[in-house]
């Protein structure tokens, strides 16, 4: 089976008390740990809250806005800061990610106005500060004179940028640690005023991998330009046409970014991916209170094929040999005891025949 490295990336957040369950974790020390630091400057555009630690942009179609963040270095050395524009999204986990561009694989076929297309880096995408220097960088935003009422939810993300070639550190066992030290703060966009109301759809059901484990991936759809937070999931698994419940799945406290999708997994763990017909019922609610509680619900047959199947099952980590065919051993040992049985009555007859002609 294949061997699984672990990675462990550490990130030093600054706190971000975005409502909707927004939030990065804080370094007691920032000078000491990422040896920098990003603050936010206040905006002279118009707020949603004004004491948010985030940007919380309260804007109108054809505005244009500029942001401004002040960066500071600990260090004695000379740093480079790599920044980036991103447009947010929901991971595996159910939670919106503020740390990495939007891979295109997961671009959500309802994101028309994506963060990352309306708003530029006035500075480009790094900046070089001298030991102790604090500098002043730039963010500009234009919000589009056709764009709909909704929110649009970016990050304006800062990390310390290391030497391409230098080598992360090597731990006793084998574990290799990579140290990246970064901040990430949001920026929410509200176009006029929030969505009316939520929804939901089921995209896809289908088998796959999650962390190298075998799963069932009910991909469902927030199509909404809204945050849509406290989600909880409850669902099952059954072969079509029979109630017996094969695996099942409950989660709570999600969030999904705005026109973005998540796949609610159901593990297979230690069992065998079997083909077959399969029947996927799912439902999904949200306690948000920007809205009255909301709930979906989805019935939806789906089929495994034998090549899936062997695919997943070769791919997986950790996954037992298949347990033996006891019929088959059992099926092998009466034909050979058939065998031996008729290899002795012509043997006896043999000699039978030959004690009557002496």
């Amino acid at each position: 089976m294949k061997q699984l490295k672990n990675f462990f990336i550490i990130f030093t957040f600054m706190l971000l008390a975005l409502p909707s369950s927004i939030a990065f974790a804080q370094d007691s020390d920032p000078g000491e740990a990422a040896e920098f630091s990003a603050t936010k400057i206040k905006p002279d555009a118009p707020q949603v809250d004004a004491n948010s630690a985030f940007y919380d942009l309260l804007v109108q179609p054809g505005d244009t806005v500029t942001i401004q963040a002040e960066l500071t270095n600990y260090s004695a050395d000379e740093n480079t800061i790599k920044m980036g524009n991103y447009t947010t999204f929901t991971n595996d986990n159910g939670e919106i990610n503020y740390s990495a561009a939007l891979p295109e694989d997961r671009q959500d076929e309802s994101l028309e106005l994506p963060f990352s297309a309306i708003s530029s880096l006035m500075e480009g995408d790094t900046v070089t500060l001298a030991p102790g220097e604090k500098k002043v960088v730039s963010m500009g935003i234009n919000v589009p004179q056709d764009a709909k009422n909704g929110v649009v939810l970016g990050s304006w993300y800062f990390e310390k940028q290391t030497a391409e070639n230098q080598a992360p550190e090597q731990e006793e066992g084998g574990v290799v640690i990579d140290n990246r030290f970064a901040y990430a703060m949001a920026v929410k966009l509200t176009i006029q005023e929030e969505v009316a109301s939520p929804n939901m759809n089921l995209l896809t059901v289908e088998p796959g991998l999650n962390n190298y484990q075998k799963v069932i991936n009910a991909k469902v759809q927030n199509d909404q330009a809204a945050i849509l937070s406290e989600l909880a999931f409850t669902g099952e698994i059954t072969r079509q046409g029979n109630d017996r419940v094969l695996l099942n799945q409950s989660l709570e406290n999600r969030v999904m970014a705005p026109n973005s999708n998540y796949n609610v997994p159901f593990f297979f763990g230690e069992r065998q991916l079997e083909p077959g017909d399969y029947t996927l019922h799912l439902q999904a609610t949200t306690t948000d209170p920007k809205w009255e509680e909301q709930t979906w619900e989805w019935t939806e047959d789906f089929t495994i094929t034998r090549e899936q199947s062997n695919q997943i099952n070769q791919a997986a980590v950790n996954d037992p040999e298949p347990e033996p065919n006891y019929l088959i051993y059992i099926l092998i040992g009466i034909i050979l005891l058939l065998i031996l049985i008729l290899i002795v009555v012509l043997f006896r007859k043999k000699q039978g025949a030959r004690k009557e002609e002496s």
